[in-house]
């Protein structure tokens, strides 16, 4: 058997083996993939070119031996840069960490004024029990912070005249916020428990002079606080109050889920214009990689890197300039997890 035969068989042998023994994988970069690939090509190079310089010093082969090596590290090397920057992962794995994406379009870029203001509760969604007439309190169930049905007995008392006890029930559905009254004190003219809905709350922002001219009814609001964030519009705007420097811009907030609270001190991002651009991209889907602004777009393998250019920005939503085109699809998402998947990678590389 001759040496290059030889030669042949043992490196085919290897790379057998170690395609056997490769393991899969579920969110791993081609970037990771081809330095392993680029490491296991190197192990098999340098154990072919042992046994190849061998055989070549005994039979006269090593020019043979050299170019092997040549075209076996070349390849490989160049198929390690042309899959740079991409992420190799499953629609399973997509789902499993809930990466999510969109398809870029054209859209709107919108100019916001900010302002400030509390929340209030609706005037109309407040009731206060009194008895109807004096007499002794026989009975008062609810406390501060029970929530009660609009129907549902709170109260009883024994009137002073007739000597006979007559009830209370509530108004409204709401949540008992005072009590000022005991069962065997004299209910006369006093409150003796507050009731407020607090399902349906107002926002009222302060407008000052220099802003009034941009706010008006039926604009669009993004309230929030913190990590709190709903929308809604504008329904009324009042005129200053006791000769206070700002108009009162007052916008309904959807309590429903009890998530904000009597009194907050809030945000309102009002729309006072758009403007129409080409494409547009979710900010959320934004990443920042060697002090470059990237995204991920979808591929058939996964996702790869692109470079973005920008221009006007409205805090939700920017204008895409260039490194991305009209209806392909990038992640928003948790697009966080795929930059660390690169980052992780092209560590692995250096090393």
């Amino acid at each position: 058997m001759n040496s290059p035969f030889l030669a042949q068989n043992i490196k085919h042998g290897i790379l057998i083996s170690t395609l056997i023994f490769i393991l899969p994988f579920s969110l791993t970069s081609n970037a990771t993939s081809q330095v392993d690939k680029h490491s296991d090509s190197r192990v098999a190079v340098k154990e072919n070119s042992s046994i190849a310089t061998n055989k070549a010093i005994e039979h006269g082969d090593e020019t043979e031996h050299k170019d092997e090596h040549t075209n076996d590290h070349g390849e490989e090397h160049g198929d390690e840069h042309s899959e740079e920057g991409h992420i190799a992962i499953s629609a399973e794995m997509i789902k499993t960490v809930d990466i999510t994406s969109l398809t870029a379009t054209s859209g709107e870029i919108k100019q916001r004024l900010t302002l400030y203001g509390t929340s209030t509760t609706e005037p109309s969604a407040v009731s206060q029990v009194r008895a109807r007439f004096p007499g002794i309190i026989t009975l008062l169930s609810a406390n501060v912070g029970d929530k009660v049905e609009k129907g549902q007995l709170i109260a009883e008392i024994e009137s002073n005249n007739s000597l006979m006890r007559y009830s209370i029930h509530s108004a409204i559905s709401g949540v008992i916020t005072q009590r000022n009254a005991n069962p065997g004190e004299l209910a006369n003219e006093q409150v003796l428990l507050t009731i407020e809905d607090h399902q349906k709350l107002w926002l009222e922002l302060q407008v000052f002079a220099t802003q009034q001219s941009k706010i008006a009814i039926g604009q669009s609001v993004r309230i929030s606080m913190e990590n709190q964030v709903t929308d809604s519009v504008i329904s009324q705007i009042l005129p200053s109050r006791n000769d206070s420097p700002f108009s009162i811009a007052r916008v309904a907030l959807d309590n429903s889920q009890s998530k904000w609270s009597i009194g907050s001190l809030l945000v309102g991002s009002v729309v006072i214009n758009k403007l129409a651009v080409p494409l547009i991209i979710d900010n959320s889907a934004i990443q920042v990689m060697e002090g470059k602004q990237v995204i991920f777009v979808k591929n058939e393998q996964g996702f790869e890197v692109r470079v973005i250019s920008l221009g006007l920005s409205d805090g939700q939503f920017s204008q895409v300039l260039s490194g991305l085109k009209k209806n392909e699809i990038y992640a928003v998402k948790n697009s966080y997890l795929l930059k660390a998947e690169l980052e992780k990678s092209s560590a692995e590389h250096h090393h």
